[in-house]
């Protein structure tokens, strides 16, 4: 048997290891495959002009030099055709291939009853994905740059906010958070992102973390935003959370808020390459301990203290319970929060690059509560 290739299936809209090996978007399915210094595209006829000048694959050919077209009048099953294309196409490797945790089934088990060993690897390209490349640290800041205009713009807004019959106004008009999402989404949009769905939460609904938000904003409320788009040009995200409010904050969020602040900044000493993931979330568990918000009523931690970014939102490592070393490169957020059904939450994010000697932070913008 010879030695494993790579074999990736699928389309690199929604699968971002091909994406990342191949740096060329395409909703429909195609196939890569690599082994060594040969890294070889097969896709539709249609787009091999286009895959040529924008993918960073050194060899694009078409399902037809496959013969899928002639497969697909033989066997009279497109399934079928395309399992035996992919294959042939493997063949020129090898009898053997790894693949991710996410191939499909149906066509694992095809390529197997045709002789293809598959080794299955759930982690594939994850760790080499980790460490960023300066340019890909370039495009996560230029994504964090324009999350922090959309969040800026935000902000101003509830600053410039007034209240009247007890809830805020912006130019005369109630200030809901569907209305504030509009904003953020529009500057992101100006911006070249793709804004997703924006948390605008305020008020005792936002102990939810990702409760999008709704309605009028309250004076007094702490305002969760919390932005997380991706450049349509390079894929990669940025993410990015400030708490704040406009009036007079109960004493209990002002309470929370500080703690929250003390608990990143006990995080943010804590990154360095080499550290484990687990011992900065201690050191946000540990804030909150000194705080006193691990009784059982009230205010409470309830999630991760950040996780990796990239051209997934979510991808590794995480900063939580489990054991993971931090390495050069890593691009990971520091969130820590605390959530409270009676009286609302708080959330702040940065997005550090890991260094050396402790780590960059992308994320610029200012920290404050009232406004």
């Amino acid at each position: 048997m010879t030695n494993p290739v790579l074999l990736l299936v699928g389309d690199s809209e929604t699968n971002q290891n091909l994406y990342y090996k191949t740096s060329f978007l395409a909703g429909d399915p195609f196939v890569y495959v690599e082994n060594g210094d040969r890294r070889l595209m097969v896709i539709t006829p249609f787009e091999q002009g286009r895959a040529r000048q924008e993918s960073s694959t050194s060899e694009v050919r078409t399902f037809d030099d496959y013969g899928h077209t002639e497969l697909v009048r033989e066997l009279g099953d497109r399934s079928k055709a395309w399992s035996t294309m992919v294959r042939r196409i493997v063949k020129e490797f090898g009898d053997s291939a790894t693949v991710e945790g996410s191939f499909p089934v149906h066509l694992a088990d095809s390529l197997r009853s045709q002789g293809v060993a598959l080794e299955v690897d759930p982690q594939l390209l994850m760790l080499e994905r980790r460490r960023k490349s300066d340019e890909q640290v370039a495009a996560i800041a230029e994504a964090q740059q324009a999350t922090e205009r959309a969040m800026t713009q935000a902000i101003s807004i509830l600053a410039a906010s007034e209240v009247h019959l007890g809830v805020l106004h912006y130019n005369g008009i109630p200030l809901t958070s569907e209305r504030l999402r509009s904003e953020v989404e529009l500057s992101l949009t100006r911006d070249g992102m793709d804004p997703g769905t924006p948390v605008i939460a305020a008020g005792p609904g936002a102990a939810d973390p990702h409760w999008k938000g709704a309605g009028p904003i309250q004076p007094g409320d702490s305002v969760v935003l919390d932005i997380f788009p991706r450049s349509k040009t390079t894929r990669y995200f940025a993410d990015c959370t400030r708490t704040v409010v406009r009036g007079e904050p109960r004493p209990e969020l002002a309470a929370m808020y500080d703690a929250v602040l003390h608990a990143q900044e006990a995080a943010l000493r804590e990154i360095r390459a080499g550290t484990n993931g687990k011992n900065v979330h201690e050191a946000v568990l540990a804030v909150f301990r000194e705080a006193g918000y691990e009784r059982e009523e009230g205010p409470k931690f309830i999630h991760s203290t950040g996780h990796g970014v990239g051209l997934n939102i979510h991808e590794g490592p995480g900063l939580g319970i489990s054991d993971v070393e931090l390495l050069e490169g890593d691009v990971v957020t520091v969130e820590p929060g605390l959530y409270d059904s009676q009286v609302g939450a708080i959330r702040i994010e940065d997005l550090v690059v890991v260094t050396k000697d402790g780590y960059r932070n992308l994320t610029q913008l200012a920290k404050e509560f009232e406004v």
